[in-house]
């Protein structure tokens, strides 16, 4: 019977779609950052004076226009602060949805997600360049390397100071360079910089959900402070030993289910 419910509920809501994109009615996100969908997105272009985008996989240019708002910002922002055109990686799909199982990526569904390399597109990458990109780590599990540079301190800094960014995620060993060599003054910034695996070779910028979005499901708000000392130092400790006896179990995750929703619109406009 469940079965049978999903497959009516698909169809039906594959003819309220079809309906409301033949309207091409503004812009909705439905479901969570690693499950969800959205309309109305906008593509960005792909070469620009003031960026590149690099190529990771077709098709991954598309993102929610509070995200193209957030790049140009984030673009101006970054030349009045003197630094070299920027690369960008990757946003979403057209109508978002999971990248598939061969994909690194654990989120990017809804538009509201981007990968900033930590680098500069000067002097400019070649078409072969951006097509076959390559990333170079910053840091290396002991801490900064050469390519940790003054300006992409200020790039982090320039990402993170906007109300709409949610969290961007780095390698810890970032986040702990920037805590004890570039916090400033103002040290709010620093909050919404989020320790997390990888991330050595770019950060991970993620926006709020737009208010205008009832159906996007928001993450748990970021903790208070500026997530630097303990919080951060944390990541480093050896892995706590089990009590003798006892094996540690891998605790297994559930896997994400997409909205109804999202199933009928992206059957509806299958890649």
């Amino acid at each position: 019977m469940r079965v049978l419910y999903r497959a009516v509920l698909t169809l039906a809501l594959l003819s309220l779609f079809r309906a409301a994109f033949s309207a091409e009615s503004g812009s909705q996100i439905y479901g969570t950052y690693q499950a969800g969908c959205l309309t109305g997105s906008v593509e960005l272009p792909l070469d620009s004076p003031d960026y590149q985008v690099q190529i990771w996989g077709e098709g991954r240019n598309f993102a929610h226009p509070s995200m193209l708002s957030y790049l140009k910002g984030l673009i101006e922002r970054s030349k009045e602060a003197g630094l070299p055109p920027l690369l960008i990686g990757d946003l979403s799909f057209r109508y978002g949805g999971p990248y598939g199982p061969k994909s690194s990526h654990a989120s990017h569904s809804i538009g509201l997600d981007v990968d900033l390399p930590l680098e500069f597109a000067s002097p400019r990458l070649t078409a072969r360049e951006l097509r076959h990109p390559q990333s170079h780590n910053i840091v290396t599990s002991k801490g900064p390397n050469a390519r940790f540079t003054g300006e992409i301190a200020t790039y982090i800094r320039l990402a993170a100071d906007d109300p709409r960014v949610e969290r961007i995620f780095v390698n810890p060993r970032i986040k702990e360079h920037l805590c004890k060599l570039y916090a400033g003054q103002d040290r709010s910034w620093l909050r919404v910089v989020r320790p997390w695996f990888a991330h050595r070779a770019h950060m991970h910028v993620r926006l709020a959900c737009p208010p205008d979005s009832p159906y996007c499901v928001p993450q748990s708000p970021v903790p208070q402070g500026d997530g630097c000392g303990y919080e951060v130092a944390s990541w480093f400790l050896p892995p706590a030993k089990p009590a003798p006896g006892k094996k540690p179990v891998a605790a297994k995750k559930a896997k994400p289910m997409l909205p109804a929703q999202c199933e009928a619109l992206l059957k509806l406009n299958s890649r």
